[in-house]
């Protein structure tokens, strides 16, 4: 054989060979190579503002997103344009109160949160100088304390459960997606969650929403559901008690049952109306902090989606799931949460919170085998001088996109996208017992 042609020969060889091992090491990854990841040096210099990363910059994007989230973005139509990093400042009524009651939240010896009013619970020196156990449910308590003025509502979103195609061709896709594979199944919906305590805007009314059960809640969650027909008219109202210790509060209206029914706190470790997540993977993390323990790993240099483009957000590459957006480098703070719950089908979850906004901007869960099984990172946008006093403040809060929640080991995807802009409406009392009221689940909002 002509030595040329065993050239090429012996490189197509260590090519397939290269990408088994490549699949292989996919499907084995675990928690040795996050950590390795985490404790690495940010590189140098960081992409600047304006650049935009592409195929050929994978080395980098490894470098700023963690492993197998990573190789998402491996594909030759790649393009990544690099913002300027923005230092957005929560609501003036939030960093008032912020420094009116500093130093004074603290923790107990269970990790619950004690002799919290408003504003931000814990700063980034007390942060540092903590155990990496306290320094985590600081974080924690800093992510569930963040500024989100009343809470934010979506008129549609749209869940994308997307697989691939057999052939490799694309297939059927809905709005906003554009690459490979294809839509399997969606779920359309309306959701909207409002606070009912620590509201930092709200000082002359002791920080609360005085609605139905505001004594004892923090906040409450509305979802309907309107497609396909075999979910249509389902309806949920999840209330989270203000008592750390209590169990969520989730009922749900079927339709099919026609009757309200109440769900056990181990059904909210399910698939989420059969997506690749749970109720509680929704923005990375929306459970209760004591279901799970809590460490700090480190800080490190992440790129994510904190400012998008537009209200809506479009994703493209091989599985449609990437993000077609523009990203920054963000700081963010790495810690890993387990479960309490022994039944649990995740072993733990390693999540990065950015230090300024507190948004999750990447989620890995573990599943008991030590492999990475899930990712997840959510969108959002953000107003132009956030934190300017010329901004209203229904704007001064980021808005929530999308969230992306990929399972690495059955190669499928949940997108779930706001097809309509994401609000944070202005509550008042009467809105708040119209729309959040159990006993008015059987009859929807639509």
């Amino acid at each position: 054989m002509h030595s040329s042609k065993k050239t090429v020969l012996k490189a197509c060889l260590a090519l397939a060979l290269g990408a088994l091992a490549g699949a292989a090491g996919a499907a084995g990854l675990g928690r040795e190579q996050i950590m390795a990841f985490i404790a690495q040096p940010a590189p140098e210099p960081l992409p600047a503002a304006g650049a935009v990363l592409h195929q050929a910059d994978m080395p980098l994007v490894r470098q700023l997103l963690p492993p197998g989230y990573a190789e998402e973005f491996d594909f030759p139509d790649l393009e990544m344009e690099i913002q300027a990093t923005a230092h957005y400042q929560p609501h003036q009524t939030y960093r008032d109160a912020t420094g009116k009651f500093a130093g004074q939240a603290k923790l107990g010896a269970d990790g619950t949160l004690e002799n919290y009013t408003s504003g931000q619970p814990f700063s980034a020196a007390q942060i540092e100088a903590a155990t990496p156990d306290q320094a985590g449910l600081m974080i924690a308590w800093n992510r569930v304390y963040r500024w989100q003025y009343f809470g934010w509502q979506t008129d549609l979103i749209t869940m994308n459960y997307l697989r691939p195609t057999s052939d490799g061709r694309p297939g059927k896709l809905n709005e906003g997606h554009e690459g490979g594979g294809y839509v399997d199944r969606f779920v359309t919906q309306s959701y909207h969650r409002v606070y009912l305590n620590h509201l930092a805007m709200r000082p002359e009314k002791d920080y609360r929403l005085k609605a139905s059960n505001s004594d004892v809640r923090h906040f409450k969650d509305y979802m309907e559901f309107f497609e396909p027909y075999d979910v249509a008219g389902t309806r949920f109202i999840v209330e989270r008690a203000l008592d750390t210790h209590e169990e969520d509060q989730v009922s749900s209206f079927l339709p099919s049952q026609r009757r309200v029914r109440r769900l056990s706190a181990q059904e909210r470790a399910d698939n989420f109306m059969g997506a690749d997540m749970n109720m509680d993977d929704f923005e990375g993390f929306s459970g209760r902090v004591l279901d799970w323990s809590w460490t700090y790993l480190g800080k490190r240099q992440l790129l994510h989606v904190t400012d998008a483009k537009g209200p809506t957000s479009t994703f493209f590459g091989p599985m449609s799931r990437v993000p077609k957006e523009r990203w920054q480098v963000r700081p963010a703070y790495a810690v890993e949460i387990k479960s309490k719950w022994e039944g649990h089908p995740y072993a733990s979850k390693i999540i990065f919170f950015d230090t300024e906004t507190w948004n999750c901007i990447s989620a890995l869960a573990f599943n008991r085998k030590g492999e990475v099984w899930r990712m997840f990172s959510a969108i959002y946008s953000m107003t132009p001088n956030v934190g300017d006093p010329s901004v209203p403040i229904e704007q001064s809060v980021p808005r929530w996109n999308a969230t992306i929640a990929i399972d690495r080991l059955n190669a499928s995807a949940t997108v779930a996208r706001a097809n309509k802009p994401t609000l944070t409406p202005t509550m008042t009392e009467p809105q708040t017992e119209s729309i959040f009221n159990v006993s008015k689940l059987t009859e929807g909002r639509r």
